[in-house]
């Protein structure tokens, strides 16, 4: 009797951590592609671990970021020093290089 008490709430469960994961309520979770006017960039492209890691795409450059509103600080990894701007459904600019970020499709 217990148990079937518990599934509705072990099936919300399963249902949240196979849901899309959105990490610090702005980055999502995955492969992120850089753009500038010419296309992608290669070379900039990330991964986000977690709410405040990211990798580079070969794994080797590991970093982490903070988001503050509407804003992404890079620190450490091939982004150190960065500075995203206008976050919006995961999407972002870097600030002052004409380059927007968004979660790879």
């Amino acid at each position: 009797m217990k148990i079937a008490r518990l599934l509705p709430f072990v099936m919300a469960s399963v249902a949240v951590a196979f849901a899309p994961a959105s990490a610090a309520g702005g980055l999502k979770v995955g492969e992120y592609a850089c753009y500038g006017a010419s296309g992608p960039l290669i070379g900039l492209g990330f991964k986000v671990l977690d709410a405040s890691h990211y990798n580079d795409l070969d794994g080797r450059s590991p970093g982490t970021y903070a988001i503050n509103g509407d804003k992404v600080a890079f620190h450490g990894g091939h982004l150190d020093g960065q500075q995203g701007q206008d976050l919006k459904d995961g999407k972002f600019n870097l600030s002052g290089h004409g380059i927007a970020c968004e979660p790879w499709k």
